[in-house]
């Protein structure tokens, strides 16, 4: 018993040394700061500053309907708060605080899973989290639905404590947390389908205490619903003219089951290899080769993922570096034509947080110069887009090439 001991926390530190090294390393050139980055930060940072409480989070910018957006609870912007003024508002920090903090939450989860199921079930967990490129490449920004993974660690602790001791109080935890969890992500809806069937296998369904469940969802996601009924269920509204009126369906992401079920799933692995007696260690390997490999070949790996091509922090950081380089400008704005944020809200919160604001989106006619990037073959002169064409005749002062495909422009206006 001693030496399988041992031999466990051998293997925790060693895995855990190459969890880090697999997503730490050059981390500024691989990390995702882009689109719901920079305009989550930016909203986030505004609220610090009018220092108001709010209901509701940001809009769900993929899923409209009608002009009507849907609103995640208030959350995800208290979290980015907090990280935020510990960090002085540094997306790499507040990037590797959220990875080392999820690192504590999953080693947590591997040590339950090595008391409820043994070593192997527990290293097998681990070593499909170390070595999955999905989550290796997740792991290296911040984003809304990341919070369902430390939040289903405890939905399952707490899950788990309520049908081995039958004690309502851990049912109501189970309920808060999903609650929050929802607050951050809709996708933390496919949370029933793993409580109807724990419920289900252990004859706990049809108890009375299930009641507890759906109160503390509300208490869990208050703010959410507190909004909603100021604003005559503005959410739920959408959600029905959606399923009711949308004539197409709605694309579905693998984050939308990854993250909900990610713990879940991973539990009922462990629970169908704890059954097996005969080369079990074997059967483990398989499982996180198989797994990773899979990965390997179904996803591209992008550096860093979700970016334009040449496009990434450092060279956010040199883009500061040349619209500071005499001090903060006046009557400014930035645009951007290498992706669909042309409003570049990136690159704003950067300038934002560094003191330097520049005039708001929809203040280009009134600028007096345009920090503007571009893909080479993008010259301002022929630009259609109104964040350019507003800004009326314009000299060029300066043009310099950050990368071969990737120019950098600042425009006067004459």
């Amino acid at each position: 018993m001693k030496n399988k001991k041992i031999i466990f926390i051998i293997s925790l530190v060693v895995l855990t040394a190459l969890y880090l090294f697999l997503r730490l390393y050059k981390f500024e050139e691989k990390t995702t700061y882009h689109l719901d980055q920079g305009l989550h930060l930016l909203e986030t940072y505004q609220m610090v500053e009018d220092k108001k409480i709010r209901l509701i989070g940001p809009m769900v910018s993929s899923k409209t309907f009608m002009d009507r957006g849907f609103f995640i609870g208030p959350q995800y912007y208290y979290v980015l708060a907090g990280l935020g003024i510990l960090t002085k508002w540094n997306p790499i920090s507040i990037d590797v605080i959220l990875l080392l903090i999820e690192l504590v939450f999953i080693l947590y989860f591997v040590n339950w899973t090595r008391k409820k199921y043994g070593i192997v079930e527990a290293l097998m967990v681990f070593s499909i989290f170390t070595f999955s490129r999905y989550f290796i490449i997740h792991s290296r920004f911040f984003w809304n639905p990341h919070f369902l993974l430390p939040l289903g660690v405890l939905a399952i602790i707490f899950l788990d404590k309520y049908i081995q001791k039958s004690k309502i109080k851990y049912l109501a935890f189970f309920g808060i947390l999903w609650g929050m969890a929802f607050g951050f992500h809709y996708s933390a809806v496919f949370w029933a389908l793993p409580l109807f069937i724990v419920l289900l296998i252990n004859k706990k369904l049809w108890k009375w205490q299930n009641l507890t469940v759906p109160i503390f969802f509300i208490l869990g996601n208050l703010p959410w619903f507190v909004f909603e009924i100021k604003h005559n269920f503005y959410n739920i509204k959408t959600m029905w003219m959606v399923m009711t009126q949308s004539s197409g369906g709605g694309k579905m992401e693998p984050h939308y089951f990854i993250y909900p079920l990610g713990f879940f799933i991973l539990v009922g692995l462990a629970w169908m290899l704890k059954k097996i007696n005969k080369n079990k260690l074997f059967v483990a390997l398989i499982l996180v080769l198989g797994i990773s490999y899979l990965q390997l070949k179904l996803i591209h790996n992008p550096i860093p993922y979700g970016h334009p091509d040449g496009w990434n922090y450092p060279i956010q950081k040199e883009i500061i570096k040349k619209i500071l380089n005499d001090g903060c400008p006046k009557n400014f704005n930035v645009a951007s034509t290498i992706s669909s944020d042309t409003r570049f809200y990136d690159l704003r919160f950067l300038l934002v947080a560094k003191g330097c604001k520049p005039m708001g989106v929809e203040e280009y006619p009134n600028a007096e110069k345009l920090f503007l990037i571009t893909p080479n073959d993008r010259p301002p002169e022929t630009e259609k887009v109104w964040e350019v064409t507003s800004l009326g005749k314009f000299k060029i002062d300066r043009r310099i090439d950050i990368s071969p495909i990737i120019i950098f422009y600042e425009l006067e206006k004459i």
